[in-house]
C-alpha cells in the first residue's frame, strides 16, 4: 500500500486539468454586461481580516441561529478536470473570486454563478485572494499568488493585469498560504515542494529556504527579503554518495499577520528539511513590518528535521537523521484582543498543541495546552478562530504519525484564550469502519465564527455549523456527492481541506475536493443560503 507521501507523488505527476478547457467553458457561461462592485467586501483574505481571527461580524455574515438550520444549496459550481478546489474564496455583494486547479482565477456572480471574467495564471491558485479597496471602501484590486511563485495584481471589475513577479529564489519555490496586504505593502510567504524532491536518493538534499518577501502594492517592486534559515552548506553524504546541504527548509505555510501597533509581522514556521534544524523552525517569528528584521523568535519544537523520503520511518537515504515529528505551524498565528483590552497572539500546532503568546514580551509563551494528539494533517492543520471571548480549534488528529502524545480528539474544542483552559468539546466519531478519511469526521480546514455558530469542514466532506457556546450540532451536510453545476461540468465534492467555509451575505461557500495523502477528490464550489433565492437544487 502506498504511504501518504508516496500518494502525494503521484497525484503531484498526473496531468494538471488545462486552462484551455476551463476557459472555454467559462465562455459559455458568461455573465451579461460588465461586472460592476459598489458596497464595501464581505470577505476578505484568508482569515478575513489582517490579524487572521476568521471572525465575521453577523451583519456582513448575514446568516442567524434561526436560520442556520433551514440552510441549503443554491448553487453549485464545477471547475473543469479538476481533482480539488482548495483556494478559499473573497467575496463582495456582486462577485465571488477564486482560483482553481487549472491557474484559472474566476470572477462568478453571487446570486447564480455566472462568470463575470476569468485571468489565466499560469499555474494552480490554491490560496485565498487579497482585496484592496479605494477611498469609498470599494474593492479595487485582487492580490493572489500561484503555485509556480508568481504573484500577480489583477483589477477587480476586469480582471485585468495590472503587473506579475515571481518571488521564486529556488527551483521548488512555491506560494501555500496567502498575501497578506497592509500599508501598501504585500507580504508574501514562501514555501516549497523540496519535501517531495528528496524523496529520491538521488536528489541533493536541501538547499530551500523558506521565509516572506514584501512587495510593493502598486508596482509589485521588491522591498526586502526574509530566509528562516542561511544559506545551506554542504554537510556531508547520504547513504547512497549524494551531497547533502543544511540547514534548510522552515517554510511558511500560512499567511501571516499584522500587529499594526506594534510595526510586527507574525509568521508561523514548518520543519527543516535537512539536519541539523535550526533555531527558527516550527516557530513564530516576529519580524519588523519596515525592513523584514527579527524582533524575536519563539521556537516551540526543536530538533524537527523531516521531509519526503522519512514516508516509511526514515528508510530512504534523505531523511534527516533526526526524523521528524513534522509538527509544523501551518495555522497563521492570531492576534486578538482580550475582554481586559490586553493583546495575546494565539498559535495552533500539528502536535495538538495550543499556545498563548505574549506580544509585548518577546512572545514568551503564557499558556499552553494539548488540543489533540497530533498528526501529519494535524492536530491544528490550518487554523483556528477566535472572537475575542473563546478560542475555537479545529482537530484533526489523523494517525500514523509517531509522535503522537494521548488519544485522537478530532472535532471541533472551545478554549479560554486568556488562559487555554478548555471550555467545552465536540469530538467527531468516525462515521464508518474503514481506517480511511472517508470515515472520519477530522477537522484539517480552519473554521470560521459569526453569529455565535462555527462554520466547520472536514476530511470525509462533512460540512457542519455548531453552536458556539458547547459545539452542539445545528446544521449538517454531506457535500461527497455528485452534483448538478450551474456550469454543466460534472462535478462531485470531497474533503474540505486548506481553506475554510465563507460566511458572507447571507451565504455558506465552500470548496470541496482535496486529492493529496489519500483524501477524497472533488472538484466543486458549494453555496448555500437559508433563503431561496431561486438557483438552488
Amino acid at each position: 500500500m502506498l504511504t501518504p507521501i508516496e500518494i502525494r507523488i503521484l497525484a503531484d505527476h498526473l496531468a494538471s486539468p488545462r486552462s484551455e478547457d476551463a476557459l472555454a467553458n467559462a465562455k459559455s457561461h458568461q455573465c451579461a454586461g460588465k461586472l460592476t462592485l459598489s458596497a464595501p467586501p464581505l470577505w476578505n483574505r484568508w482569515g478575513n481580516n489582517v490579524r487572521n481571527t476568521r471572525y465575521q461580524s453577523p451583519d456582513n455574515g448575514g446568516i442567524s441561529r434561526t436560520a442556520a438550520p433551514r440552510l441549503k444549496l443554491q448553487w453549485a459550481f464545477g471547475f473543469p478536470g479538476a481533482a480539488r478546489a482548495r483556494s478559499q474564496p473573497a467575496v463582495t455583494p456582486e462577485a465571488i473570486f477564486t482560483g482553481s486547479q487549472s491557474g484559472l482565477f474566476y470572477a462568478l456572480d453571487t446570486e447564480s454563478g455566472c462568470v463575470w471574467w476569468t485571468f489565466d495564471a499560469k499555474a494552480e491558485v490554491r490560496s485565498a485572494p487579497t482585496i484592496s479597496t479605494d477611498e469609498n471602501g470599494i474593492a479595487e484590486t485582487l492580490y493572489f499568488g500561484d503555485f509556480e511563485a508568481n504573484v500577480y495584481a489583477v483589477e477587480a471589475e476586469t480582471g485585468k493585469l495590472l503587473w506579475t513577479r515571481s518571488i521564486k529564489d529556488h527551483p521548488a519555490g512555491t506560494i501555500t498560504g496567502s498575501l497578506t496586504l497592509h500599508d501598501g505593502r504585500l507580504f508574501v510567504p514562501m514555501s516549497s515542494t523540496e519535501i517531495v524532491n528528496a524523496y529520491s536518493s538521488e536528489y541533493e538534499c536541501c538547499t530551500f529556504r523558506g521565509g516572506v518577501m514584501a512587495l510593493d502594492a502598486k508596482t509589485g517592486e521588491p522591498v526586502w527579503r526574509f530566509h528562516t534559515v542561511p544559506e545551506p552548506q554542504k554537510a556531508g553524504k547520504n547513504s547512497e554518495g549524494v551531497n547533502f546541504y543544511a540547514p534548510s527548509g522552515a517554510p511558511v505555510w500560512s499567511s501571516p499577520t499584522i500587529d499594526a501597533e506594534r510595526g510586527l509581522l507574525y509568521v508561523g514556521t514548518g520543519e527543516n528539511y535537512s539536519s541539523p534544524a535550526n533555531d527558527k523552525s516550527d516557530a513564530i517569528i516576529a519580524l519588523k513590518l519596515s525592513t523584514g528584521a527579527v524582533e524575536w523568535v519563539r521556537q516551540t519544537i526543536s530538533g524537527d528535521a523531516w521531509n519526503g523520503a522519512c514516508s516509511r520511518h526514515g528508510s530512504l537515504p534523505n531523511c534527516p537523521a533526526e526524523d521528524g515529528p513534522d509538527f509544523d505551524f501551518g495555522a497563521p498565528p492570531i492576534l486578538t484582543k482580550l475582554a481586559g483590552g490586553k493583546d495575546i497572539i494565539l498559535a495552533g500546532q500539528k502536535s495538538g498543541m495550543i499556545f498563548g503568546l505574549d506580544p509585548d514580551d518577546g512572545g514568551k509563551i503564557i499558556w499552553q495546552t494539548r488540543a489533540g494528539m497530533g498528526g501529519f494533517n494535524g492536530g491544528v492543520h490550518w487554523g483556528m478562530a477566535t472572537d475575542g471571548q473563546t478560542l475555537f480549534v479545529g482537530i484533526a488528529d489523523t494517525p500514523g504519525n509517531k509522535f503522537a502524545e494521548g488519544p485522537a480528539r478530532q472535532g471541533i474544542h472551545g478554549f479560554n484564550p486568556a488562559t487555554g483552559k478548555a471550555l467545552w468539546s465536540r469530538l467527531e466519531p468516525d462515521i464508518c469502519e474503514d481506517k480511511e478519511h472517508k470515515c472520519r469526521t477530522a477537522l484539517s480546514s480552519p473554521p470560521t465564527i459569526s453569529a455565535g455558530m462555527i462554520f466547520a469542514g472536514a476530511l470525509n466532506g462533512i460540512l457542519r455549523v455548531y453552536d458556539s457556546k458547547d459545539g452542539q450540532i445545528l446544521w449538517t451536510t454531506d457535500t461527497r456527492r455528485e452534483y448538478e453545476t450551474i456550469n454543466g461540468i460534472d462535478a462531485r465534492g470531497g474533503s474540505i481541506d486548506s481553506g475554510g467555509p465563507v460566511v458572507a451575505g447571507g451565504l455558506l461557500i465552500v470548496n470541496s475536493g482535496y486529492d493529496k495523502f489519500g483524501q477524497i477528490p472533488g472538484n466543486v464550489m458549494l453555496v448555500f443560503s437559508a433563503d431561496d433565492k431561486g438557483a438552488g437544487q
